[in-house]
């Protein structure tokens, strides 16, 4: 983790000819969203559910706070995001109030299974492949569901695992298999549904992130300029990350899922 993301990101942009005083949100969504297809797929995961501008929302292991700034910008209501890197809450803070969206967004450096909000607080809580690295599955669920509001809704867009065998690493999310704790499609149902979740839909998204990283990597070959992003959030060995994240879907080692639950 580059420890100067935020002028990192500045400087990528006012690269492209961007003066700071006219960057916007359209412009830093290549460096703050942090999933396999990136701001594309965040847009789609949402449209079903109904925000309103009084609608209070979580994003759960939020990173730069990509997510939570297109959620603000989409349905003009109230994001929290928390994370526990330091270093990504300082960022999500600063690019907020680069792109005026200071007073919509919320960013607090906490732990996902200890969570500093009350009991039925929140209308959507959100996680982005933030699960494999969190080992105790049993304290992050009920976490969620304890920060959820009766008639609630959980979405979640994760890497599970879909074999024994363990992928190759390192992997976007972390270096080392000791820090790596993948569950299954049918583990993650079984705990939500145990804490009185109900599924409303889920959809296997690992072809479409196949498609997404065979075009991406093509393009990294070619012009490797468009690594810049990856690199100030995954480090300088961020093409052999991407690599390994590729290869382990490709053998079916490991899934991209998506899906949406309610409380």
């Amino acid at each position: 983790m580059k420890s100067n993301q935020y002028e990192m990101i500045l400087d990528a942009i006012e690269k492209m000819g961007i003066s700071k005083t006219d960057i916007a949100r359209k412009h830093t969504s290549a460096y703050d969203e942090f999933h396999v297809r990136g701001r594309a797929v965040s847009e789609e995961l949402f449209f079903q559910i109904e925000l309103i501008n009084d609608s209070q929302v979580l994003d759960l292991g939020c990173g730069l706070g990509g997510t939570c700034r297109m959620l603000a910008e989409k349905y003009d209501c109230m994001v929290h995001g928390i994370d526990y890197s330091e270093q990504h809450i300082s960022t999500a803070k600063s690019l907020s109030k680069l792109t005026g969206f200071e007073a919509k967004t919320e960013f607090i450096q906490a732990d996902a299974t200890q969570m500093p909000y009350s009991s039925d607080h929140f209308d959507l809580v959100i996680t982005q492949h933030v699960q494999m690295c969190i080992a105790d599955k049993d304290k992050l669920y009920s976490e969620v569901e304890r920060v959820l509001k009766k008639g609630g809704h959980f979405i979640y867009y994760d890497v599970l695992k879909k074999s024994d065998e363990a992928p190759t690493f390192p992997q976007p999310w972390v270096d080392n298999k000791v820090y790596s704790f993948l569950i299954s499609s049918h583990e993650l149902e079984n705990k939500l549904c145990s804490l009185g979740f109900k599924k409303i839909a889920s959809e296997d998204q690992s072809q479409k992130g196949l498609n997404f990283l065979t075009n991406f990597l093509t393009q990294a070959e070619e012009k490797p300029a468009i690594l810049t992003g990856q690199k100030i959030l995954m480090g300088d060995n961020s093409i052999e990350k991407i690599t390994n994240l590729y290869q382990a879907l490709k053998d079916g080692i490991i899934g991209l899922e998506s899906g949406t639950y309610e409380l």
